[in-house]
């Protein structure tokens, strides 16, 4: 069977039970008494067997067969779980991930099992009586008594599956759903709502039915795998069935919980490329909207601009529904933190509580798919730097265990993801020590450290606190890596800390990364694109003070006085005269005055990246057609903030060349 059309369906799926697998088993760790876990842990380790055993991927169904022995005994104890099975089991889990992602990338099953079979057998112990009837899928004893009574004819019925079956569970379904085509089943082993864990060969059941053998016997017969079938009406019906015949001695079966309601036929999952190309499609009818809008204006034909209002209301709403569809909680990122925090806190030798507050938030696809690595970043420095050992925090009179924190929260049009610890915050003068150190500052200003500049310090490139380098930290790679990423999707990040109660790591982020609300503006002929949330006020220039401090010009205003850039100089452009208004805007942790030619209007646009040839070096963040075919460069307020800053301050000089600019380099690019 050709299963290649299946597969990208097939390692979605997977790659979803292995991370549900890791959640419980870490959740399963804290709290041995929840059954409900328990229960499920079993059954996606049977779906996940059974899912590759399908797709021919035998070395990983192997895997995947013995690891249920094991969690077989966790549905039989109810005391804490010994280390030794946690670390097997994660173990396991881990080979899986590495197995699948070699599926994915070369199509090869590369696993060798043996290893870890061995270990997971260490952990076995033989199955009672009880745990042989509820591996087998659980029993449902057959009252024959009642059935003589009322005059029914009973047949007892064993199938026998092939050894090879690669879905048992399936199989042993088919058959008691051909005998229940024939009667009714009143006993079976596996029973028929437990179906779906059965892993074995010998189906056995009882029905009442007036039917022949032979046609009973046919029926079970045609299902595919089945090898044997006897078939034989039971001639002492007052007599209980022994279920011997396997080994197995008649039990009261373990209830299983009940199996989440499917959601399949309300859901379908969609290529991400073809979510892009819906909302690329939807940025084009936009623009073409807003075309037609600008010559239905001076029209005058009968009914057309109600028919332009109808149009635009119903391209609104397919807007809105598109951009609804891209969006999907950032619970998808917060589930890999769990784990994540058992494996550091446990190498680490520290105690730690993770709260996930907020994970239904959502956020565009693309806004998810690229905060992973900075949160992974900020959670490996709270663990190492932040939280103390447990010792260390005994002394200091806080509980034993420490608490991390990771919330998300919806704030306007952005959204704040915060990881918070309770550890030792921020000491500024063993990060001036270790910047003095490397070079990074002069005596002096090691002396004069604050909070503020320390944190900064800690953004720097190659800085690190880390006394010793390890697989955890100490290379000199993290925050500069999280602010770099951050600011690439539109964001900041900030750190709050107080020394001795803890740090606070802050990510504002916009919702999508696809639409933009933004201020129009004309810088030099150019339109340029400010995002709307970085927008504090717009000023006619001309009515404003203006001063040069140090050859520097600055807008004096009530609230304060602002560095004022020239926007033809920071964009690369040449200015043919005097800018006429002023745009107050924000950027990281201060504001700066922005002048430009004109301001043209409020603009909803569809953003798309900018190929590194046009953006490098330049204050823009990405491009957005207009509706009269131009292109609008988004501005970076961060980027324009980091010109106002120290030595930077040479990117202000006029370009030598408007050529230079990222405007004619957009040209040249799409030529």
């Amino acid at each position: 069977m050709d299963t290649s059309e299946y597969m990208p369906m097939f390692l979605a799926e997977a790659q979803e039970h292995l991370q549900a697998l890791n959640l419980a088993i870490v959740r399963l760790e804290e709290n041995p008494g929840d059954r409900e876990t328990v229960d499920e842990i079993f059954r996606i380790a049977h779906s996940l067997k059974g899912m590759s055993a399908t797709m021919g991927f035998d070395k990983i169904a192997k895997l995947t067969h013995e690891m249920e022995d094991v969690f077989e005994l966790l549905r039989q104890r109810s005391d804490a779980l010994p280390n030794d099975v946690v670390d097997t089991v994660l173990a396991c889990l881990d080979a899986l991930s590495c197995a699948f992602d070699a599926i994915e990338v070369d199509g090869e099953e590369v696993l060798d099992p043996a290893p870890l079979i061995e270990r997971l057998h260490g952990l076995v112990r033989a199955r009672t009586a009880e745990q042989a009837i509820e591996r087998a899928g659980g029993a449902v004893i057959p009252d024959l008594a009642a059935a003589a009574e009322l005059g029914d004819r009973v047949l007892h019925v064993v199938a026998v599956l092939d050894p090879q079956v690669m879905m048992p569970a399936v199989r042993a379904h088919m058959v008691l759903a051909a005998l229940a085509d024939h009667g009714e089943i009143i006993g079976a082993t596996p029973s028929v709502d437990d179906v779906e864990l059965f892993a074995g060969t010998r189906v056995e059941a009882w029905i009442t039915s007036e039917h022949e053998e032979e046609a009973v016997a046919k029926a079970v017969s045609n299902v595919s795998d089945v090898v044997a079938v006897e078939v034989g009406e039971v001639t002492a019906p007052q007599a209980v069935p022994d279920l011997q015949p396997a080994a197995e001695i008649a039990a009261e079966p373990a209830k299983a919980a009940p199996a989440a309601k499917s959601s399949a036929a309300r859901t379908v999952r969609v290529d991400a490329a073809r979510l892009d190309s819906l909302m690329h499609s939807m940025g084009e009818l936009v623009i073409h909207r807003t075309s037609v809008e600008a010559l239905t204006t001076s029209l005058e034909v009968p009914g057309l601009q109600q028919a332009m209002q109808e149009l635009t209301r119903s391209s609104q709403a397919l807007q809105a529904m598109v951009m609804q569809i891209r969006m999907i909680p950032v619970d998808v990122v917060f589930l890999r933190f769990p784990r994540l925090v058992r494996d550091l806190s446990s190498k680490l030798g520290k105690e730690v509580r993770l709260d996930l507050v907020g994970s239904e938030t959502e956020l565009d696809r693309t806004v998810v798919d690229a905060l992973g690595d900075p949160l992974v970043h900020l959670v490996r420095n709270s663990l190492d730097h932040g939280l103390e050992p447990v010792q260390e925090r005994v002394a200091a009179g806080k509980p034993q265990v420490g608490t991390l924190t990771i919330a998300a929260r919806h704030a306007g049009g952005s959204v704040v993801i915060e990881v918070r610890d309770d550890g030792r915050g921020i000491n500024p003068e063993a990060v001036a020590r270790k910047a003095l150190a490397g070079g990074l500052i002069d005596a002096q200003t090691a002396g004069e450290i604050t909070m503020k500049s320390a944190v900064e310090l800690l953004f720097a490139a190659g800085f690190s606190t880390a006394d010793t380098t390890s697989d955890i930290s100490g290379r000199g790679v993290g925050m500069d890596v999280v602010r770099t990423k951050i600011r690439e999707l539109g964001g900041e990040v900030t750190l709050d800390s107080v020394q001795g109660e803890g740090t606070l790591a802050q990510i504002r982020l916009p919702l999508t990364l696809a639409i933009v609300s933004a201020l129009h503006v004309d810088v030099a002929g150019a339109p340029y694109a400010i995002p709307l949330d970085r927008v504090e006020r717009t000023l006619r220039l001309s009515e404003q003070t203006v001063r040069y401090v140090a050859g520097s010009p600055m807008l004096v205003l009530t609230d304060g006085v602002l560095q004022l850039l020239d926007g033809a100089r920071a964009f690369g452009r040449q200015s043919d005269g005097e800018h006429e208004f002023v745009v107050i805007v924000r950027a990281h942790e201060q504001r700066l005055a922005l002048s430009v030619d004109d301001l043209v209007g409020q603009r909803e646009l569809v953003t798309r990246p900018l190929p590194p040839v046009v953006s490098d070096g330049e204050p823009v963040s990405g491009g957005a057609a207009l509706a009269d075919g131009r292109i609008a460069l988004i501005v970076d307020c961060d980027a324009l903030g980091a010109l106002t800053r120290g030595s930077e301050n040479r990117h202000l000089n006029p370009r030598p060349t408007p050529d230079h600019s990222a405007v004619t380099r957009l040209a040249r690019a799409a030529a």
